[in-house]
């Protein structure tokens, strides 16, 4: 396990904390992460790995804006997993947004199974979901149940851990 990894890993873990008690991932967390995140990469890579962190953080940050538009997901949640997934950099920190995208999908159909709402979240999904493939702005259904996602990057960085050396071959 490197230390980036290592860091992502305790720092999701207090963000998925904070999520759950609070509904907040605090500022001060995701800002000790970024820069924990680009010292790392600097010590380890010098500057290509800050560039490499750089590079990550800011895709991550664009594609997560875009889903924070559309009300699909919180600002703090965006900003824990563009610091997290950029200290990982390249190509750790794409499996890590994967990882953690696939782990919110499991968490959410748990989530809303143990709520009871399973049937009325797959129509919200699909309700969300079919205007993007029409070109149209989607609209977030107001009976939509919230899910704290910063579970899901705690997950994502635990099966990025678990997969680690195994997933990265394939980028």
């Amino acid at each position: 396990m490197t230390l980036p990894l290592l860091t992502v890993l305790v720092a999701s873990l207090i963000g998925a904390v904070s999520d759950v008690r609070t509904r907040k991932v605090p500022n001060v967390l995701v800002g000790a992460l970024l820069i924990c995140g680009f010292l790392e990469n600097a010590a380890l890579s010098g500057w290509s790995g800050v560039l490499g962190d750089l590079a990550v953080t800011a895709a991550v940050l664009l594609a997560g804006s875009f889903a924070f538009s559309f009300k699909l997901v919180g600002g703090g949640d965006v900003k824990l997993l563009a610091a997290a997934a950029g200290a990982l950099a390249y190509p750790a920190g794409v499996s890590f947004v994967l990882l953690t995208l696939l782990c919110g999908g499991v968490l959410a159909i748990g989530y809303a199974a143990l709520r009871g709402r399973l049937q009325a979240t797959f129509a919200n999904v699909q309700a969300a979901t079919l205007p993007l493939f029409a070109g149209v702005r989607p609209v977030r259904p107001d009976n939509g149940l919230a899910m704290p996602y910063a579970l899901a990057i705690f997950a994502g960085a635990l099966a990025t851990a678990a997969f680690g050396a195994a997933h990265l071959r394939l980028l």
